[in-house]
């Protein structure tokens, strides 16, 4: 996997010094070299993401059904579920009646 990032990174930046040769010459060339050079070290070495995973003693509570019901340090804090409302739907191809 890193490999293939590797090989395809490398084919880009020959194609854009490439390019740079194409439009000007061996100026033109360097000019693409050296803004690839310095993208380099701006961005600085690519960054593996870690997965996360994060484990609950329990499911969610579903609070759009269920409300909330929790207690803050010694304060009780409560909220009914809201009002399920019907969807909006309308039909795009029909223009708006006024």
């Amino acid at each position: 996997m890193l490999a293939q990032h590797e090989e395809a990174l490398a084919e880009k930046r020959r194609s854009a010094i490439e390019a740079g040769r194409r439009k000007g010459g061996i100026v033109g060339a360097g000019m693409a070299g050296a803004m690839l050079a310095v993208a380099e070290i701006y961005e600085g070495p690519p960054k593996e993401d870690a997965p996360v995973t994060v484990e609950a003693s329990s499911d969610p509570t579903d609070i759009d059904k269920d409300g909330v019901d929790v207690t803050v340090g010694e304060v009780d804090v409560a909220a009914p579920p809201l009002e399920r409302l019907a969807p909006i739907v309308t039909d795009a191809r029909k223009p708006p009646q006024i």
